[in-house]
């Protein structure tokens, strides 16, 4: 009977994970991201103006935590010189939850948002970057940064 009893656990503990994985794939198959940018080409220092449409392939209702929407980024920078780096930037408020939207299948969302060029973009050249949200990506946007006062 103890034998069962454990037996049943974990067959439990072991479907978990494989259950968790079948509904991220499936929200990656439903979710289209699509992040651009009304400026491309910006100076040093600039803020980067990102819009984004979210779509909703499926054929379920999505909702989505607008809070979440713009914590997740991956950047790379590729220099002049032929040498490039790559980071990224992340943050989470367990208690700032609550403020959802919707998307019914076919529908979409759109939001925009200024992304403030931390010490990684303190270099003129070639930069990408890309936003996650539920482990779904976005296109990976170009952009590229100029110095605009030479001394």
């Amino acid at each position: 009977m103890i034998y069962v009893f454990l037996l049943a656990i974990g067959l439990t503990v072991t479907l978990v994970p494989s259950v968790k994985s079948e509904e991220q794939d499936k929200r990656q198959s439903d979710l289209r991201m699509t992040l651009s940018s009304k400026s491309l080409m910006l100076c040093l220092g600039s803020p980067l103006p990102l819009d984004l449409e979210i779509v909703n392939q499926g054929v379920a209702d999505i909702k989505i935590d607008k809070y979440d929407l713009w914590n997740q980024f991956s950047y790379g920078f590729s220099g002049t010189n032929g040498l490039g780096r790559g980071g990224g930037r992340g943050s989470s408020c367990s208690h700032c939850r609550g403020n959802y939207v919707v998307l019914q299948p076919g529908s979409r969302y759109e939001s925009s948002f200024e992304y403030v060029l931390d010490d990684f973009f303190k270099d003129a050249g070639n930069y990408t970057i890309k936003m996650t949200y539920e482990q779904v990506s976005t296109n990976e946007l170009a952009f590229e940064l100029y110095d605009c006062n030479p001394q």
